[in-house]
């Protein structure tokens, strides 16, 4: 054999190494949980009550055992499971449409204890009370359980204005 091919080979397996901790490093899982948490948050215009109530069910599984909730500034705070799926029903409910916009995110993660904390902003387009324009600051703490990265704490730490012009 070559060694030309030899050195291709050790390339090839280095690259697959590569991408293969890449896709299943901590922060890329983190990040595909965060994404597949706003798709579930996400609402087209006609959804039926059912799938309202299944999207609700999908967001509140994104949450660990035990977990808490805190949005000050809506008076609103919880560690019940089932209080966080009707919230999250209602807020879905009072909403024609929501397409979510991820505008900052910064990840830190604690590989010893499994734990990670990540601060957000996110904008809900189109969702309750016609607040356009909003943005929404979260601190997120992860932790893994069971092999999956789970929400430990939300807590909205600020609303965001938009800037006037």
């Amino acid at each position: 054999m070559s060694l030309v091919k030899v050195l291709s080979a050790l390339v090839v397996i280095f690259l697959l190494f590569a991408g293969w901790t890449w896709w299943s490093g901590d922060a890329h899982q983190i990040n595909r949980r965060l994404r597949a948490l706003t798709d579930e948050v996400e609402k087209s215009p006609g959804e039926g009550q059912l799938t309202t109530a299944f999207k609700a069910e999908a967001v509140a599984a994104f949450f660990a055992e035990p977990f808490r909730f805190r949005a000050r500034q809506f008076d609103f705070e919880t560690t019940d499971r089932s209080t966080l799926v009707r919230s999250v029903a209602a807020y879905r409910l009072r909403s024609e449409r929501i397409a979510t916009e991820i505008l900052y995110r910064h990840l830190e993660i604690d590989p010893v204890a499994r734990a990670a904390r990540m601060e957000i902003v996110v904008r809900f387009v189109g969702g309750w009370g016609g607040r356009a324009g909003e943005a929404y600051r979260f601190q997120l703490d992860w932790v893994e359980q069971e092999g999956r990265w789970q929400i430990g704490y939300v807590d909205l730490i600020e609303i965001v204005r938009p800037q006037g012009p």
